[in-house]
């Protein structure tokens, strides 16, 4: 019972110093637009079969909600849930696609090598914490740290073939195939079925009241993608992008 009671007392004590503590605390919310390009950084069982990686991009529209916790004057921690929109892209490669012409005129010469192209429609769900610095008046900075994953609702993977030897025309020097992928056809071919990710944030607010600013930065992000199930063959991603968008919540 005295270890209930004192626990009690605890918790009081801590909410009497908390509300003290947190009296400029606050809802806040987050439109925002992001986006940039990347690289893909091949897996050991792509590397094994000479597969490099090529160039990535993503984008999105999300919505950051949550509450700011005012530490001191100056200073607020976020605890933001995060969801919306993203759009991403991979590419990966084996020896050249490159269609060069033959010593012949009216001739194409060409090195055997595919190109794997793989975009992704998904829903985004991830948790951001942010350190919010107030410069007072009107300006604010914001560092984040996130990580979620990316629910891969439909895409399509397109596979670019070039063979060796020579052709009359380009286009009969290489073939190009697409698969459109709904949900189904993501799980059915690929694990795991989610796109993990994680993402460094650096924000600067203007604010135009108290409680509204706008917030422009960039990220530092990466993406885990998924992987063929039979292959094992698969590839991760290092982004770079700028994120524009409207803050809504207290100041720090």
């Amino acid at each position: 019972m005295k270890k209930i009671k004192k626990f009690l007392l605890t918790m009081a004590m801590t909410m009497a110093l908390g509300t003290s503590a947190f009296a400029a605390s606050g809802f806040e919310f987050l439109f925002q637009l992001a986006g940039g390009p990347g690289v893909v950084i091949p897996n050991k069982e792509a590397k094994d079969l000479g597969i490099k990686g090529s160039l990535s991009s993503d984008a999105d529209i999300s919505a950051q909600i949550g509450y700011m916790f005012q530490v001191k004057d100056g200073f607020g921690i976020s605890v933001l849930g995060e969801l919306g929109y993203s759009w991403d892209i991979y590419s990966m490669r084996y020896g050249s696609k490159e269609v060069a012409s033959g010593s012949s005129v009216g001739t194409y010469s060409t090195q055997k090598g595919p190109d794997i192209i793989q975009y992704y429609h998904s829903f985004k769900l991830g948790l951001l914490p942010k350190f919010n610095i107030g410069f007072g008046g009107r300006h604010g900075l914001a560092i984040g740290i996130s990580g979620g994953v990316k629910i891969p609702l439909a895409g399509n993977q397109s596979l670019t073939s070039t063979k060796a030897g020579s052709y009359t025309t380009s286009e009969d020097a290489k073939t190009q195939t697409d698969i459109p992928l709904k949900r189904k056809d993501i799980t059915d071919m690929f694990s795991p079925a989610v796109i993990g990710y994680m993402k460094v944030t650096f924000d600067y607010y203007l604010f135009f009241t108290d409680n509204i600013a706008m917030n422009s930065g960039l990220y530092l992000g990466g993406d885990f993608a998924p992987k063929q199930k039979e292959t094992k063959i698969g590839g991760n991603s290092f982004d770079i992008g700028l994120q524009l968008g409207f803050r809504f919540g207290p100041k720090a």
